[in-house]
């Protein structure tokens, strides 16, 4: 018999979600929106100085942490056989975990050179484990009903938009995720899979104790998170047809 969320015998929650990334911000948002909609969520997270998703799970018994770190396959190995065992099943995989840049991501010399291994471990995470994820977890996303990929990409993904110079690591990995996205796309929608390419906007930072750092015209993460979910979870008349949308449900060159 299959566990329910809180360990006992019974059934589970119709639908289960995955959401890489949830230590904070826009991928713990997300999470909440999903178990606050009855979904049970498995919430993969990474950073150590952060508490925030045990107190999200405390609050929705729905919501399952686990460690993830998803450049690892062994982690995302171990992830299944969780999710496995609780639901038998993935009906979305909300793949958003990523590295940002941070110093030696800029330009080419000057004072912050770009970190060529830096960009490396970047494209380990921002591009390779969305596609490393959906290759792992197949036999449960192939049990799922839904069978909906979310992948978190960027404006700065765009060729046909790129004018700056600057943010070098974020750009080429959100660019090379877009095309993993496409080749995925094209391989899995003929077998009924669907797909959301989001865009989040620049979001406020939020710090360990659950304030933010705000920025300048900077995205509230939980709105952006809202926007998130209502896209995945409503159906789209061009199902056929890959697109990056944004917070505001317009669609990105990209």
């Amino acid at each position: 018999m299959v566990v329910n969320p809180e360990g006992k015998g019974g059934s589970v929650p119709a639908r289960t979600a995955l959401v890489t990334g949830a230590d904070r911000g826009f991928g713990l948002f997300a999470a909440r929106e999903l178990a606050q909609r009855g979904w049970l969520v498995f919430a993969g997270r990474v950073l150590e100085n952060y508490d925030l998703l045990d107190r999200l799970a405390a609050e929705y018994p729905l919501v399952r942490p686990l460690r993830l770190d998803v450049s690892k396959t062994d982690d995302i190995m171990r992830a299944g056989e969780e999710i496995a065992h609780v639901s038998g099943r993935l009906d979305v995989l909300f793949s958003n975990a990523a590295l940002m840049g941070g110093p030696g991501a800029s330009t080419l010399g000057g004072e912050e050179p770009i970190d060529f291994g830096a960009l490396e471990r970047d494209f380990r995470v921002n591009s390779m484990a969305g596609i490393l994820l959906v290759d792992r977890l197949l036999p449960l996303l192939e049990k799922g009903e839904m069978k909906r990929l979310h992948f978190t990409s960027s404006e700065i993904s765009s060729l046909r938009l790129m004018t700056r110079t600057g943010s070098m690591r974020y750009a080429m990995t959100k660019t090379a995720l877009n095309l993993g996205v496409r080749m995925l796309f094209n391989d899995l929608r003929p077998r009924g899979y669907t797909f959301r390419l989001y865009q989040p906007g620049g979001m406020n930072q939020v710090l360990p104790d659950g304030s933010y750092m705000r920025k300048t015209k900077a995205v509230d993460p939980a709105e952006s998170a809202a926007c998130a979910v209502a896209q995945l979870l409503a159906d789209r008349v061009d199902e056929d047809r890959l697109a990056l949308i944004d917070y505001h449900g317009r669609e990105l060159s990209f």
